[in-house]
């Protein structure tokens, strides 16, 4: 593995892209050189974390302190109150009285969002999380050349940052459809194209990588529970096409890294440590059996003559 450079795809996957961090810190101890970094989603979050700060360590360090920080956890109660809230007492208490009526009235105010409004949840945790992790800095600065990707809603194309503020271009790449409101720029308006492009794999090939390597974090399509809500419908759909878009478009890459992340809820970012844990036994697994490329192998012979 000594001396070969990549370009490194990181899909999205919402919380389950805090693997990623464990995927890049295994890469590294391996002597991989990364030529560039191609993110979507959850994954412009962490390549842009780590183009601008290529220090592993540093980069989990501080995305572990945010994560736990107070302004996160508050935003993390108040956005999905029904998940993180505990269920221990009897179900004729009153606090679970109050906290059924609670939820009915917090229903009735998502469901008027979804019809009056772009999205069920305001932009600000987003624009609180990218203003927190990123510098307020050009893409082109970045000290690892990075993309970003998202999807222009008025054209239906994917958009490709390569220049521009980082902050507006991560935001937009991570603003997943009617849950997050679409970031305006240039006239476009943007948002996640993880629904159905999940790896952005045949940008990544534009620019002509040595070696080409994806990280995978999309869920489990297990079966389901329950009758699943509106919304739930709507980000079932999201999961089922992105997966069908990865199977498809997987051959592109030359190793695709899949840690074990798929059961985590894409909002649940409370096993930070585990997630990271995977990606770094995912990362040593798959770099066990990969073979360097052709043109690697003629170049290091070359040396030797």
């Amino acid at each position: 593995m000594t001396g070969r450079r990549a370009t490194l795809a990181l899909g999205g996957g919402g919380a389950r892209g805090i693997a990623h961090l464990g995927v890049i810190e295994e890469l590294l101890r391996a002597d991989l050189t990364f030529e560039r970094i191609v993110g979507v989603s959850i994954g412009a979050v962490v390549g842009a974390m780590f183009a601008f700060r290529p220090d592993i360590t540093q980069v989990q360090r501080q995305a572990g302190e945010f994560l736990q920080s107070r302004e996160f956890l508050r935003h993390q109660q108040h956005l999905f109150r029904a998940q993180f809230a505990p269920r221990a007492e009897s179900a004729g208490s009153i606090a679970t009285r109050y906290r059924r009526l609670a939820d009915s009235l917090r229903a009735n105010r998502m469901l008027y969002r979804a019809v009056r409004r772009s999205s069920l949840m305001p932009g600000e945790l987003l624009e609180h999380v990218v203003d927190q992790l990123l510098p307020d800095a050009d893409i082109a600065d970045a000290r690892i050349p990075l993309s970003v990707i998202a999807v222009d809603l008025h054209t239906g194309r994917p958009e490709v940052f390569d220049r521009g503020p980082v902050r507006l271009a991560v935001r937009a790449s991570a603003s997943v459809p009617g849950i997050f409101p679409p970031v305006l720029f240039g006239g476009k308006l943007l948002c996640d194209i993880g629904g159905f492009a999940a790896l952005a794999l045949k940008v990544a090939q534009t620019f002509q990588p040595e070696t080409l390597i994806a990280v995978d974090v999309g869920t489990d399509l297990k079966p389901l529970a329950r009758e699943p809500s509106a919304v739930e419908i709507l980000l079932r759909m999201n999961d089922i096409g992105a997966e069908l878009f990865r199977e498809h478009v997987k051959s592109r890459a030359d190793l695709v890294i899949l840690p074990d992340v798929g059961h985590v809820d894409w909002f649940d970012f409370s096993s930070a440590g585990e997630m990271i844990a995977a990606g770094r036994t995912a990362a040593r697994e798959s770099l066990a059996g990969f073979p360097p490329p052709l043109n690697w192998i003629q170049r290091l012979l070359g040396k030797g003559h």
